[in-house]
């Protein structure tokens, strides 16, 4: 029932942002032909039968909420068609192809124009309106200040508080005491913890990451352990000096403790280390690590609790962080982008691209690992997307009404309403073609 509700909302959260992103492109085309006296027809939300289908009095252009909510138009006297049902055919003056060319590509870029400035303000409240969650502190290694180490708050089990009180250096408290990372992969999403677990009736060595599932509370330790086959690829010296004699595979499956019988002993060796602060840094003391060699057994198909809480950290930007944060968003949301679109065009083909299904499925890992500033992250990051989708010059977008209007312009010639009507018919046939493709392939990737 949960997972049902779960899937509930994440659908109706995606119909929710696309809805918005949509109503705005729009709004940006309805404005801009109001302007220059251009006649609408309908401003409209989805496709299918009208829901909502209201204009003001004395107005002429209806508002339209219709039973289907991914897309919308803003219909406009002049584009090619036929004047819509129950109209009546407005004055020549007021068509979009009677207005000067460069007002009609204003008109025609007005949609992505403010989905890119949604975009950049979606990004921005994701830096500056809600807290940021992370797992993990950076700090310098005192043996060595040109490499930086993680570690995570955590509160310890009464086993690991006594070994530390038993154990530590004289200069530290126990509280000194944090969980160490020797090692990150992935943009810090991935750290190592162990590189010598064993797990009872199995040979193999493994090397043990963790990988959080959420950052927004709390959680035992074990809840996030990954147990991976040591990689043939050799470690750099860098890392061997922290200790990481091997990596993990990450081309082959974890461990799977489903298939462990109840009561299967598993040990691995942590590393707790002093963390205190020199000239406003973090400097982890590894020359005061305790090496505690934690013991779990497998209940109920998975890793019993192990007693240990990494804590969340929630840390709020102020202004001029959140300005530096955002100014480094920018350029790495619209690479994205770019980087997306390209890939259709390799061998990768669709494997970097994802629809509505891939799109509903990736929100509740984002909230999970990030809460509401993932989420406008997300939004933004789509915004941005739809206006680069909209100006590629490809029929039926907007980018190729903008190259129809420039070749008419510089040619002073029209261009035939019967090829528009052609290759509008045609760029739409392909268009949903791409999305059915795209939505199997999220289906078959979620399934398999």
């Amino acid at each position: 029932m949960e997972q049902a509700l779960n899937i509930f909302l994440s659908i109706l959260e995606i119909i929710v942002i696309l809805g918005v992103l949509i109503s705005v492109h729009e709004a940006g085309h309805l404005g801009m032909a109001k302007a220059f006296n251009v006649y609408c027809f309908e401003y409209s939300i989805g496709f299918g039968p009208a829901l909502l289908h209201k204009k003001r009095k004395k107005g002429e252009t209806y508002f339209s909420i219709r039973a289907i909510p991914l897309g919308g138009y803003c219909s406009m006297y002049g584009e090619p068609g036929v004047v819509p049902e129950g109209f009546e055919i407005p004055p020549e003056n007021r068509s979009l192809e009677k207005v000067a060319k460069w007002k009609k590509a204003l008109v025609l870029v007005a949609g992505v124009t403010l989905n890119f400035i949604l975009g950049l303000v979606l990004i921005f409240v994701s830096d500056i309106a809600f807290p940021h969650y992370y797992f993990a502190y950076g700090g310098e290694l005192s043996s060595n200040s040109n490499t930086t180490a993680l570690f995570a708050p955590t509160s310890f089990s009464s086993e690991v508080s006594s070994y530390i009180d038993n154990n530590k250096k004289e200069e530290y408290q126990a509280s000194d005491y944090y969980l160490y990372f020797p090692a990150s992969l992935n943009s810090n999403q991935i750290v190592i913890v162990s590189t010598n677990a064993k797990i009872d009736n199995v040979s193999d060595n493994y090397v043990v990451t963790y990988y959080p599932s959420t950052l927004l509370e709390d959680h035992d330790l074990s809840s996030s352990l990954k147990f991976y086959s040591a990689s043939k690829e050799e470690p750099s010296p860098e890392l061997k000096n922290l200790g990481i004699n091997y990596l993990p595979d990450l081309s082959i499956e974890a461990f799977d403790f489903s298939n462990s019988v109840d009561g299967t002993k598993v040990s691995l060796s942590l590393c707790f280390a002093p963390v205190s602060k020199i000239d406003d840094k973090s400097v982890l003391n590894d020359d005061a690590c305790l090496e505690y060699n934690l013991n779990l057994e497998v209940k109920n198909k998975a890793l019993s609790p192990s007693g240990n809480s990494i804590r969340k950290i929630e840390n709020w930007l102020g202004w001029n962080k959140a300005w530096s944060k955002w100014a480094s968003d920018v350029p790495t949301a619209c690479g994205a982008v770019v980087q997306g679109f390209a890939s259709l065009f390799t061998k990768e083909g669709l494997k970097n691209v994802s629809g509505i299904v891939g799109m509903t499925a990736a929100l509740p890992s984002l909230q999970a690992s990030g809460g509401a500033a993932n989420i406008f992250f997300f939004a933004g990051l789509i915004s941005i997307n739809l206006a680069f989708f909209n100006l590629l010059p490809f029929p039926a977008l907007d980018g190729w009404a903008l190259l129809v209007t420039a070749i008419e312009g510089i040619s002073k010639k029209k261009v035939p309403a019967k090829v528009q009507s052609i290759m509008s018919i045609l760029g739409m046939v392909l268009l949903f073609g791409l999305m059915i493709a795209v939505t199997i392939k999220d289906i078959v990737s979620l399934v398999i």
